[in-house]
């Protein structure tokens, strides 16, 4: 209990730190503070990081609300599978994990992505900047499955089928709403 005072006492340096070895797997859902206050820090970084990513094909209008749905779906799959699998007691802290390695991997791929838009735009090759896009993406789906699989204790395999049922369906759900047009 006085390990996680630290975190609630404006320590960001820390739970920066803590956030990066979830990302790099060195640390999982467990080791985060049971703790309201940073659960909705975590989900206003996690909606903001996806505005910002969101808006480099998008209006600031439709990047909010595309964001909003995504974070929200992501915290109602997070209850549905701590629920089914008996671990309610663990949402806080999977939720908050999720949250926070998504809003820093987000965070990071955000120039690339901005990178990438532009070589679209000017009807360049993805190159350098799609293989980076690529691997950040790739990196977050194995840190989301790593999260999840340490809240459900269900082998890795079945938590990459889940991360992979959330994201397609999160992409169509998103899709309904504000549907791709060529």
């Amino acid at each position: 209990m006085v390990q996680h005072t630290c975190y609630m006492d404006g320590d960001y340096k820390t739970l920066l730190r803590l956030f990066i070895n979830i990302c790099l797997i060195k640390k999982g859902p467990r080791d985060i503070p049971e703790s309201t206050t940073l659960l909705q820090t975590t989900f206003i970084a996690y909606l903001l990081s996806g505005m910002v990513l969101l808006s480099s094909a998008n209006s600031i209008g439709e990047a909010t609300v595309q964001a909003l749905i995504e974070t929200v779906l992501l915290g109602v799959f997070t209850y549905f599978l701590v629920v089914f699998f008996a671990f309610p007691h663990r949402f806080n802290q999977s939720v908050t994990a999720i949250y926070g390695s998504g809003a820093l991997i987000t965070s990071i791929s955000i120039p690339f992505v901005f990178w990438l838009e532009a070589l679209s735009k000017n009807g360049e090759q993805a190159g350098i900047a799609g293989l980076v896009v690529f691997l950040i993406v790739f990196w977050g789906f194995i840190v989301m499955a790593n999260i999840i699989r340490e809240t459900i204790q269900k082998q890795l395999s079945i938590c990459l089928l889940l991360t992979f049922c959330y994201v397609y369906a999160s992409y169509r759900v998103i899709d309904f709403v504000y549907p791709i047009t060529t």
